[in-house]
């Protein structure tokens, strides 16, 4: 009996994972995220730049383009140097392992020299055997070492000096160890300039005076810093004085470094420099058109220097020609006449740092010129300020005997002191900066009036012919309607110049006119967009209106209209939107500034202002981004609806 033998059944075993892997719900729902992957990047893409923006309207200046970027805005902290409007920023650095914030009291560089007397042995070699040089600490010192690579050896060297037929002066590490030392940058820079010669190799060199006598260097770099650093109560004690009336007085010891000291004339004790900058008597601009008075040269007598609220100007007693003679300011200076303020009408007369000033422009009182700085912000208040009289060179000084516990830091270790927070300055500023010879505020107006008149003109108008292409029947009603579609078909620039002409001719230009009249005489594209909405509207309710005596405007207003809110919400939403963007228009029907909108002021402020105001431009970009922004939120229904009635048909 042949027993035949049968391969056992083989059996596949379901596993709960390939049964998830298969099943649909698990299709679906990974095809779901994907989804929403892809959404979320594409709208992360998009969103990015305008979010980047909003933030940036939040930060002050100098932390909008900083490298590496900051993210979120923050306030750098700084304290008032005494009673004067200068703020001397703080910084964070570790004490005995806890972060201490300080103030910057002072810097000094220093540099790696070589002492050519004490260098015996140079070394001339290709240049091509030798590395890129690497800033290495060696002892005490740092040295710029390359690799010199010579019959497959390699050692450390430093060069010197560039040789002929493309070769390198270098000197051994070692050899330079004994020679080599550390010494103020200011100290070499100022020593006498000589030419030092070394084994028949020239160097230039300085003749420097150190603790051992007068000594010839050869610097060699790299350079160094040390920061002395000391607590942020050391500012209250910080006046303003002429750099002029300042003498070194030699240098106290601080750490590692020194920290230079000056007498004041007139003044006891010694004093530490802080900061040294180009200051400029400001008055505000109001204030200056309001009390400055033109005065001939023959009635100011007594010329002589004047302080007023601690600013030194030229002063004069001025004799007016009815009246008795008083003190002044002299303002600015002129051949013949000059400007002239009473002294107890100056009293927004003050010093402001030279770099705030930068965009001053232009102007004129009874030809005799002077600048005026829009927008100039100080103490929490925005001004435009005239600058009188001239420039000078003013320090920022503390008693040394104020300074106590000073020490020095390397710069790296330095931290900005700051902490989140949302700055609102630059939206204030925006608003209160003058752009074109007015503000952003009227901007705004302009652009409301404009919308508002727009969207009236287009209601009515575009309500009206869109009924009659609609309902009404009359011959060639199609005809026209093609005409009136074939206008959208015209790019707008080749309308431009006729319909300028027209409006001149009008003596319409530098006018708001231009820019609302033709709403009242119908939109192509709306006319379209509501004719398609009304055609779907039933027949029936016009005719029950007509059998119980409604006239043509009664079944517009009562039936027509109430049944196409949506609609006329899109026109408005897109009268707004086309409205508030425009920017050609405006900017070639008019050339006051008072009568420009948000559009063109906001090109003028970027002109203006883009080089030295980045927060201010970035704000107020928000502020005029910031009504499209709501009307898009709170009616993105409506767009959504316009787009899709534009595809209905009739």
């Amino acid at each position: 009996m042949d027993i035949s033998t049968q391969s056992p059944l083989t059996t596949h075993t379901t596993t709960h994972w390939h049964t998830l892997r298969t099943s649909k719900t698990w299709q679906r729902s990974l095809r779901h995220a994907a989804s929403y992957v892809v959404l979320f990047l594409g709208s992360a893409f998009m969103l990015l730049p305008m979010l980047w923006m909003i933030s940036a309207s939040f930060k002050p200046s100098w932390q909008i383009f900083t490298d590496p970027p900051i993210w979120i805005p923050q306030h750098w902290e700084a304290v008032r140097a005494g009673n004067t409007n200068r703020m001397i920023s703080l910084w964070q650095v570790e004490v005995d392992g806890q972060p201490a914030k300080v103030m910057e009291i002072g810097v000094r560089r220093y540099t790696t020299v070589v002492n050519a007397a004490a260098l015996n042995t140079l070394l001339t070699v290709p240049a091509s055997e030798v590395g890129d040089a690497v800033a290495t600490p060696v002892g005490s010192l740092t040295l710029n070492v390359r690799p010199w690579t010579s019959g497959g050896e390699t050692q450390s060297v430093v060069a010197l000096a560039r040789g002929d037929n493309d070769t390198l002066v270098v000197a051994t590490v070692n050899d330079l160890q004994a020679a080599a030392m550390k010494l103020p940058l200011d100290e070499v820079n100022s020593g006498q300039r000589a030419t030092i010669a070394i084994n028949g190799v020239e160097f230039r060199g300085r003749e420097v005076e150190t603790e051992t006598g007068m000594v010839q260097v050869i610097p060699i770099g790299p350079e160094s810093q040390l920061t002395v650093v000391g607590a942020p109560e050391i500012a209250a004690a910080a006046t303003l004085v002429p750099s002029e009336k300042l003498a070194a007085a030699g240098y106290a010891p601080v750490g590692q470094t020194e920290l230079a000291l000056y007498t004041i004339e007139g003044q006891p004790g010694d004093y530490i420099l802080l900061v040294k900058e180009s200051w400029q008597p400001v008055i505000n601009e109001e204030e200056f058109d309001a009390n400055v008075l033109i005065a001939a040269r023959s009635q100011l007598i007594d010329a002589q220097p004047i302080s007023v609220n601690g600013v030194v100007m030229q002063g004069a007693t001025y004799t007016p020609p009815d009246g008795e003679p008083y003190p002044v300011a002299i303002v600015i200076s002129g051949t013949e006449q000059s400007a002239v303020i009473p002294v107890d009408k100056a009293a927004s007369l003050r010093l402001a740092q030279l770099g705030g000033l930068t965009s001053a422009r232009g102007d004129q009182i009874n030809r005799i010129p002077f600048r005026v700085q829009d927008g100039y912000s100080e103490g929490g208040d925005t001004h435009s300020v005239a600058l009188v009289g001239e420039p000078r060179e003013i320090a920022l000084v503390v008693p040394a005997a104020s300074v106590s516990q000073a020490f020095d830091v390397n710069p790296d270790q330095l931290q900005r002191a700051m902490y989140p927070q949302f700055r609102f300055d630059g939206y204030r500023e925006a608003l209160q900066t003058k752009v074109a010879e007015t503000y952003f505020p009227t901007f705004f107006r302009n652009s409301l009036v404009l919308v508002l008149l727009n969207t009236i003109g287009h209601v009515l108008s575009c309500v009206v012919v869109a009924y009659a292409f609609a309902r009404l029947r009359a011959p060639g009603k199609n005809f026209f309607f093609v005409i009136l579609l074939g206008t959208m078909m015209l790019p707008y620039p080749v309308t431009l110049v006729p319909v300028y002409e027209i409006f001149r001719d009008l003596n319409m230009v530098n006018t708001l006119w231009p820019l609302f009249l033709r709403s009242f005489f119908g939109n192509a594209f709306l006319i379209f967009m509501l004719r398609q909405f009304f055609t779907a509207i039933p027949r029936e309710l016009e005719e029950a209106a007509r059998i119980d005596g409604a006239s043509v405007v009664q079944i517009i207003w009562n039936v027509i209209v109430p049944l196409s809110k949506p609609a006329i919400a899109t026109v408005i939403i897109f009268t707004f939107w086309w409205t508030w963007n425009s920017f050609l228009e405006p900017f070639i029907f008019l050339s006051s500034p008072e009568l420009f909108p948000v559009s063109v002021g906001l090109n003028f402020f970027k002109d203006q202002y883009s080089t030295i105001y980045y927060d201010r431009l970035i704000a107020a970009s928000v502020l005029s981004m910031l009504p499209m922004l709501l009307i898009f939120f709170f009616a993105q229904r409506y767009f959504i609806e316009g787009i899709q009635l534009t595809g209905l048909k009739g």
